[in-house]
């Protein structure tokens, strides 16, 4: 397998990684959004954005009409304001905001970095539009181009966004303190470490976003665990995987080919790409999306019902049978001899 050196997304679905800070980078105020994912490069399954900025840098009051978002705060706090209620976000917090919901957002750190993840393919232009290229890797101590109310509605002509101006919230924000999930496609907010926690062996797995809420669109889940072996090698027919490395540090393998993950780095995974990971570290977090949401059944099949907030210190056994046994009803193929669809792209 061969690899190409590349800075830019590649214009269609194959797998690719980018290390941290790589990716399209666009400069709009203070503020930096690095797009890591987009319809070009996913198939309009899913689009990624880190956005950084600094304190009091923000985002008007705007709704997707067709679109579901999720925030993962990387560094720093973040006011969110979601339906008129304001919640002040933390590192480790995470907002599920589905489609048709007003929402916006005021940075309240000096250094303050999100991970935007949307539905479709229909968001990303918008930074396209309102921002201007830009080499660097890290937002600048000062604004460099001022928005127009213009830019921001000219935005909203090419990508799936509209902006409510003259609407405003009052009030203070509330810390998050939420640790249920609703039955229902309704925003919520989650406290670090809150969501559905299963454990397989010495791995848990937060489910933070399930097919329920985004229409079958994606999932998404949070994998926490300490240095290990390789899971079996597999891959997959109808979904695309993302894998975004939030603490320590993992190896993977895609289409045989081996990348270590360090914070930051990201791998785009889509389907018929046979892969796998290690934890390599004494303790590792990544973060994944999962699109469609298909997938979701295989976790509870894995996967026992898990009350702490940390991987078990003595795991169960690994309960792969129960996969064997229902793995006609499952995208989840062993490493056989798949077509091999892509080559890996290294941004």
């Amino acid at each position: 397998m061969s690899n190409l050196n590349m800075k830019t997304l590649p214009n269609n679905k194959v797998p690719y990684l980018l290390k941290s800070g790589e990716g399209e980078r666009y400069l709009f105020g203070r503020q930096l959004a690095t797009i890591i994912a987009s319809g070009e490069s996913t198939g309009n399954l899913v689009e990624m954005v880190i956005l950084s900025g600094g304190k009091e840098d923000h985002f008007p009051l705007h709704k997707h009409e067709r679109t579901h978002e999720a925030i993962y705060v990387l560094h720093g706090r973040l006011e969110l304001d979601v339906s008129g209620q304001k919640y002040l976000l933390t590192e480790g917090n995470y907002a599920f905001i589905p489609a048709g919901t007003m929402h916006a957002y005021n940075m309240h750190s000096h250094r303050t970095q999100i991970l935007s993840i949307s539905s479709k393919g229909e968001i990303s232009s918008l930074y396209r539009t309102i921002g201007k290229p830009y080499e660097k890797y890290v937002h600048p101590p000062k604004a460099i181009n001022e928005l127009s109310r213009e830019q921001y509605e000219e935005a909203s002509l090419i990508a799936d966004v509209s902006f409510l101006f003259d609407k405003q919230t009052e009030g203070a924000a509330q810390m998050v303190e939420n640790g249920s999930i609703p039955e229902e496609a309704a925003p919520f907010i989650l406290e670090t470490g809150e969501g559905i926690r299963l454990v397989a062996a010495d791995q848990l797995f937060t489910l933070v976003t399930t097919q329920k809420h985004t229409d079958g669109e994606f999932i998404t889940a949070l994998t926490e665990g300490p240095k290990g072996d390789f899971i079996p090698e597999h891959y997959h027919e109808k979904h695309s995987e993302t894998f975004f490395c939030l603490e320590g540090q993992m190896t993977m393998t895609a289409n045989g080919e081996e990348i270590v993950l360090s914070p930051g780095d990201f791998l785009h995974v889509p389907a018929f790409t046979k892969h796998s990971y290690r934890l390599d570290s004494h303790y590792t977090k990544f973060i994944g999306f999962l699109a469609t949401g298909l997938f979701e059944p295989f976790f509870h099949t894995l996967c026992d019902v898990y009350d702490g907030y940390i991987f078990p210190s003595d795991p169960p056994s690994f309960r792969f049978d129960r996969v064997l046994k229902t793995l006609h009803t499952l995208d989840l193929k062993p490493s056989g001899a798949p077509p091999v669809k892509e080559q890996l792209v290294e941004g």
